[in-house]
């Protein structure tokens, strides 16, 4: 198998094609990244053996991690919809905050949901509701798409208890507390300036038109009427309830394991602080509490089988960007860019920060950019005297940057969000690139305070 610079090429040079089949010529996006993964794999001289496992383990692997989260959130976001729900309360926002506020309303929700929640769940159960405001509002749903992504995917990739940074924190020996309490504050910064200030110039840059006749372009319907609650659906209140109720049972989980250690208390916890279990009954309790706002679809049972078919599709993507990722992982792509980053004397924080922005790149996943970084700096960093919370700041911060098609969740806000893969990168790619560095840039200006503030 081909190592170092040359493993390097081929992979840029598969990147390319991938582009050119998605952007060019309109490929179905499974098609693609099975295709793409297969060119990988061969052009990389790997055994067709060890690529047919890599393409069964990647799908597997991803469906194992992802698949029940997408499917049991995808039923729960449509069942909210179906039921006018996600409108009501799009309506109820923008009464609140008012229209000229509702990137930063959306922000806010994708910054503080995402902290007990996966990122995938989270962006799953409120795509519903972009689309609704997007309705009302006439805006470009990619607006909110930015707004509600940048916010998310912060959170998810600085602030504990979400898997990545606690598993950082653990290899650097980083205070939890202290992670933490500077992942909110340099991650609230970075989710102003990059969700709620660009979301509106960067999202309107897209053509972008909604396939939806509800309300039309040019309606003569008053603010305030086409605002009104709709005494067919359900009240806004029952839905941020609703929506919450995972949110509850993975905190409440998350949190309770830290006091408990084991018995029957610590095992209940665990089980409903795993997200395909919260999102289960959140999926069960919502059919039953809007069943009769859904009455003329038919029972609730069967109006999710029939919403299962339409999740199946996001599903499939989804895995086929696993089979990519896992394909990139096997052929040792991370290694090579290991290899020649070690060659080159730089200062470790820069050298942190490229190599877990690579790897993320280059892999698909934060976690593993993350741990591959942290275990090959740290040790080093930590020696050198570096604070081991700043250093987590940093690997955190780079593990968002250049998500691309090689990760899942890319392709979770374009299946969610009904956005092509042009456009999925202007509102995926572009704010969490534009996010990293700003946290990079927030992280070491942290580091100047190493020794004067508290945790540092």
């Amino acid at each position: 198998m081909l190592t170092g610079a040359p493993l390097i090429a081929v992979f840029l040079v598969t990147m390319v094609i991938l582009f050119v089949l998605l952007i060019k010529f309109k490929f179905s996006a499974t098609i693609a990244l099975v295709l793409a993964s297969m060119i990988l794999g061969i052009a990389s001289g790997m055994p067709l053996t060890t690529l047919s496992n890599s393409i069964n383990g990647g799908f597997g692997g991803t469906m194992t991690s992802l698949g029940l989260l997408l499917a049991f959130g995808g039923i729960f976001g449509l069942l909210l919809t179906e039921s006018g729900g996600t409108e009501e309360l799009a309506k109820a926002m923008l009464r609140k905050f008012g229209s000229k506020y509702d990137t930063l309303a959306l922000n806010l929700t994708g910054f503080i949901i995402s902290i007990p929640v996966f990122f995938g769940s989270a962006y799953i159960m409120l795509a519903p509701l972009l689309t609704s405001m997007a309705k009302i509002t006439r805006k470009k749903l990619p607006v909110y798409v930015i707004a509600l992504y940048t916010g998310l995917c912060i959170t998810h990739s600085m602030v504990p208890p979400t898997p990545g940074p606690v598993a950082v924190a653990g290899v650097l020996d980083a205070n939890l507390g202290f992670v933490i309490l500077y992942g909110c504050i340099l991650g609230i910064i970075a989710s102003l300036l990059c969700g709620w200030l660009l979301s509106t110039p960067l999202g309107n840059r897209l053509d972008y038109t909604l396939d939806d006749d509800s309300l039309p372009e040019n309606t003569t319907m008053d603010q305030g009427a086409l605002l009104a609650h709709n005494p067919n659906a359900p009240s806004a209140g029952l839905i941020v309830a609703l929506i919450l109720f995972p949110a509850v049972l993975i905190c409440a989980g998350a949190i309770g394991v830290l006091f408990v250690s084991e018995g029957p208390v610590y095992e209940f916890l665990s089980f409903i602080s795993n997200g395909a279990v919260a999102l289960f009954f959140a999926m069960l309790l919502t059919g039953f509490c809007l069943r009769k706002y859904l009455a003329d679809k038919g029972t609730v049972m069967k109006l999710i089988d029939k919403l299962t078919d339409q999740v199946g599709n996001v599903i499939l993507v989804v895995g086929a960007g696993g089979v990519f990722g896992q394909v990139i992982k096997d052929t040792g792509l991370a290694d090579a860019l290991v290899d020649i980053f070690s060659r080159y004397n730089m200062p470790v924080l820069i050298l942190a920060f490229l190599l877990t922005l690579i790897i993320r790149a280059s892999v698909g996943s934060a976690t593993v950019a993350m741990l591959t970084a942290a275990s090959i700096v740290g040790p080093g960093a930590i020696e050198l005297g570096y604070s081991p919370v700043v250093l987590t700041m940093i690997i955190c911060a780079a593990s968002m940057g250049l998500s691309i098609p090689t990760d899942g969740g890319f392709w979770i806000v374009s299946r969610m969000s009904n956005l092509d893969t042009k456009q999925t990168l202007t509102c995926v790619s572009v704010p969490s690139t534009l996010s990293c560095i700003v946290l990079f840039v927030l992280a070491m200006i942290l580091n100047s305070f190493t020794g004067i503030l508290p945790g540092l």
